[in-house]
């Protein structure tokens, strides 16, 4: 259930009933952070400051005083190796009665918002600001899509293959990516392969920074060119 039927009415039908029946279940209570399916609009839950509204009530509390004993928090639900842990071992353990767990991670939407005009204000004040991007290597990828499969990620999609010896389209992330790295985590614990990358995208660099770019670029243009070069010449 999501944070918001937690608190509308899921805390007592849901919960509570699996207290009192003595339910041998799991329940995975998805907080983040906002009502999301009706706006973004804070509840007992949310991190956010409210002037008008009490927050910063933990659902783990109220799990715990209706009686539920076991209860694990994830704090970052992207570290899918956590949450695939926390699932396998409330499906195997002995311990009997109903378990929650509580998968916490900000609506990534509502992060936007709230960080955009921020990120913006500081770019035009010329201050150093750095964002995280994921992307995929092109010589890497083997144009599977499995991970896009798995991931359903929308930043997710497919370009032409660079490679001309190769026709199956590769995986790509486009702009729209909010540097959630979820793609990789799910392609990482799959063992799927190792083409994503993550890059730091650095705004109003200093001096030194802008000169390492400059070499950094000079270095791996050449060694572009060369390996262009050397793929042509097979190429048929």
């Amino acid at each position: 259930m999501g944070d918001g039927g937690f608190w509308h009415n899921g805390l007592t039908s849901g919960i509570g009933n699996a207290v009192f029946n003595k339910d041998d279940s799991v329940t995975l209570i998805v907080d983040n952070g906002y009502s999301a399916a009706t706006g973004g609009q804070d509840i007992l839950s949310s991190r956010a400051d409210n002037r008008v509204r009490s927050t910063r009530n933990p659902i783990e509390k109220a799990v715990r005083g209706i009686g539920v004993d076991w209860v694990r928090s994830i704090n970052r639900t992207y570290d899918l190796r956590k949450m695939r842990d926390a699932l396998k071992e409330a499906l195997t353990t002995k311990e009997t009665g109903p378990k929650v767990i509580i998968a916490q991670s900000e609506c990534m939407l509502n992060k936007q918002r709230r960080e955009k005009p921020l990120v913006r204000a500081a770019i035009k004040q010329g201050r150093r600001v750095v964002r995280e991007r994921f992307g995929i290597d092109p010589d890497t990828c083997t144009g599977d899509h499995s991970c896009i499969r798995l991931s359903g990620c929308p930043s997710l999609s497919i370009k032409p293959n660079p490679d001309p010896l190769r026709q199956d389209p590769i995986a790509h992330v486009d702009n729209s990516c909010v540097g959630c790295g979820l793609c990789g985590e799910v392609s990482h614990a799959a063992v799927l392969c190792p083409s994503f990358y993550r890059a730091d995208i650095v705004s109003n660099p200093g001096a030194w920074e802008r000169f390492t770019s400059r070499i950094r670029q000079a270095v791996i243009g050449f060694l572009q060119t060369q390996d262009n070069r050397a793929r042509a010449a097979r190429a048929f």
